[in-house]
């Protein structure tokens, strides 16, 4: 199993954090986040083809110790049923 920690800011989260829009330079960024999202696709989806699972927690998750173990647990336990 691949687990991916994405930050929300940086891989366009619809979160509160990954939905914010930059204040300077904002087209820049807008352009640079939705490069991340679409090369994220392209690895999640490459390493899937190659049998691997693929998880992605984001960051927003992280913030919950027992929440993240619990989504943890969840994804692992499916892996090895």
């Amino acid at each position: 199993m691949v687990i991916f920690v994405h930050g929300c800011f940086w891989h366009g989260h619809d979160c509160k954090r990954g939905a914010r829009v930059p204040a300077s330079n904002a087209d820049y960024w807008i352009r640079k986040i939705q490069s991340n999202i679409e090369r994220d696709k392209l690895h999640l989806y490459a390493l899937t083809m190659a049998g691997w699972r693929v998880m992605v927690v984001w960051e927003c998750q992280t913030v919950n110790d027992q929440a993240l173990e619990d989504l943890l647990r969840e994804h692992l336990l499916k892996s090895t049923a």
